[in-house]
This record gives C-alpha cells, sequence and structure tokens, in this order.
C-alpha cells in the first residue's frame, strides 16, 4: 500500500494509462486528512484508505476514475455533546475529458459536476478527491437519529435521565392555558 505526503498529489499521466487500466491503494497519514479541514472538533486517529481503479473507454480519450474512500473522524454530537466516531464510506465515480484549448490552467475549476472532469498531460484526481471528501461531510454530526440531546434549561443529558425541570409555558399560549383551565373545571 502507498503512502501519500499530500492527497493533491495524487495525478495520474493519461497517456500512461493503457488498455488493463490502473489500480492503486493508497494510505493516507492522519496529519494529512486533519490539514485538509484544520478543524479542533475533528481529529483522525486512523490513517484513510482511498482504493481506486482507473481505465479507459476503448476507442476513445475518456477515462474513467471510481474511488472508495474510507476513514473515521472523532468528534463529538451537535445535540448532546458526547463523544463519537463518524465513519467515512464513499465510493465516487468520475469521467474525465481532455480539455478544449479556451480552458483556464486549473481545470479542476472548469470542473460542472462531480461526473465530468478534463485532463491535459495529468488528471489531478487528489484534487477531485479532497473537494468530494469535503462536500461529503455532514453540517452537524449527531451520534444517532434518535438523539434527544440537552435540556436547554439544566443541560442534562436527555438520552441517559428524564429532566424535572417545570418547562415554561410560551407566551404566546398563556390565554390557551388559562382557557383550557377553565374547561377543566
Amino acid at each position: 500500500m502507498e503512502k501519500v505526503s499530500k492527497i493533491e498529489d495524487i495525478k495520474l499521466i493519461p497517456d500512461m494509462i493503457g488498455e488493463a487500466g490502473l489500480e492503486r491503494e493508497v494510505s493516507v497519514d492522519p496529519d494529512v486528512i486533519g490539514a485538509i479541514f484544520s478543524n479542533e472538533d475533528l481529529r483522525i486517529s486512523r490513517p484513510f484508505c482511498l482504493h481506486y481503479v482507473v481505465d479507459r473507454e476503448k476507442d476513445s480519450e475518456k477515462i474513467r476514475a471510481r474511488i472508495d474512500i474510507k476513514g473515521e473522524f472523532e468528534t463529538f454530537c451537535s445535540r448532546c455533546l458526547i463523544p463519537m466516531v463518524y465513519k467515512v464510506d464513499l465510493e465516487l465515480v468520475t469521467n474525465y475529458l481532455p480539455a478544449e484549448p479556451e480552458m483556464s490552467d486549473n481545470l479542476e475549476e472548469e470542473r460542472i459536476s462531480s461526473e465530468t472532469g478534463y485532463y491535459r498531460k495529468t488528471i489531478s484526481l487528489g484534487e477531485y478527491i479532497v473537494s468530494e471528501l469535503v462536500l461529503s461531510l455532514p453540517l452537524r454530526y449527531i451520534c444517532s437519529p434518535e438523539c434527544k440531546g440537552l435540556c436547554p434549561h439544566c443541560g442534562a443529558n436527555l438520552n441517559k435521565k428524564i429532566c424535572t425541570c417545570e418547562k415554561p409555558v410560551d407566551p404566546r399560549m398563556q390565554k390557551l392555558a388559562v382557557l383550557k383551565e377553565k374547561i377543566r373545571r
């Protein structure tokens, strides 16, 4: 298994991809992944594994890349603040076509969708992987869909105990509460 010092360094030379294609397994150190996100709430303790298969379409200049990314982040649940592990298991597929002469030098910026990229002398597969990895992460990490979070008044973890706080009545519903009390009598 290869190790890389920067994901962005994963580049392919289209002329070197023959009929049999190309297959690689790459290990990415936690520090490399951590540098991409530079978020102190995301800790990476194990290497990420990248497996990619690249092949050329018969009688065409179109190149297809299939990439599997596996790894995990240690972070905190956004609702209850307990430590949790967020697993990354991405399967990406993209095609690369020869770039048009009028396209800029940064071909990853020219990408219209995640399905189609462009190349000249090299394919910047690493840049694509980084952008898709960043886009795949959630805005908030939640330990489970059933997580009840914390009580907004006393801070108790509602997953572990029942809160005994008296719930304040919404002032907009005060008149209805009075009416409800009258009906009960």
